[in-house]
């Protein structure tokens, strides 16, 4: 049996002005890749569904996306902030909730990161080009692309050190990142000006990843190792 694994969504409005569930096409392809079958958790705010929702769920991906409300780590929104949706970060942090107390493995991607790191006491920058006081590399670019844009070094013994070595070229679509560590995560890649790239949890099966592998995986399969140890932890035994 292949794994099952649960794909967070997010909402949008579509060309009539409705609220919509969406998922860009790159996760589930990213996924399906690396051997798993992804379903998307539609957003709901109704939590008390969630558990029935993710009953057989072997893993949980929260994706990229829009910023987090700061109210969720007691600051005022700076002017620089992006849009937030206050209805949706309750959503996903229900979900990743009920990820943790059931122990499900957990891949965390870009503003997906941001919320694991919020949920679990963190703090974060809300604009690294206006807070971060060290010279600080173009992490926001103005396309998507399929290409890398600067590189990053994996601390030694951490799960993605064992997968890519001590460095790799990333790409960066963020404005945001870590701040102030959540508890029990372990900082396991920087970018050269000291943005946090990545984190594991210290004894649960959960990765953050600040980049965007999933677009990376629609040029080449470098990332493909990264999304095949995430299925690999998912399943079923």
């Amino acid at each position: 049996m292949k794994p099952l694994i649960t794909i967070v969504a997010h909402t949008d409005l579509n060309r009539f002005k409705m609220q919509t569930t969406t998922i860009p096409t790159a996760y589930t392809s990213s996924i399906e890749k690396a051997g798993g079958v992804p379903l998307i958790l539609p957003f709901t705010k109704r939590t008390e569904n969630i558990p029935a929702m993710a009953a057989h769920a072997h893993g949980f991906l929260f994706p990229g996306g829009i910023d987090m409300d700061p109210i969720f780590y007691n600051e005022p929104p700076v002017k620089e902030i992006g849009k937030t949706d206050k209805a949706l970060d309750i959503f996903q942090m229900a979900v990743l909730n009920l990820a943790i107390q059931a122990k499900k493995p957990i891949l965390a991607i870009c503003r997906g990161a941001q919320l694991v790191n919020v949920a679990l006491g963190g703090s974060l920058f809300q604009d690294i080009a206006t807070q971060l006081t060290t010279p600080v590399l173009k992490h926001t670019q103005e396309t998507i692309s399929f290409d890398v844009d600067h590189p990053v070094e994996f601390t030694p013994g951490s799960r993605l050190h064992k997968l890519f070595g001590h460095k790799i070229m990333i790409n960066s679509r963020h404005h945001q990142s870590i701040k102030i560590p959540g508890k029990d995560l372990i900082i396991t890649a920087r970018a050269p000006d000291g943005v946090i790239e990545a984190a594991q949890h210290k004894n649960l099966p959960m990765d953050l990843i600040q980049w965007h592998p999933e677009l990376l995986m629609q040029k080449d399969n470098e990332m493909l190792p990264l999304f095949k140890a995430f299925v690999k932890r998912c399943s079923p035994r």
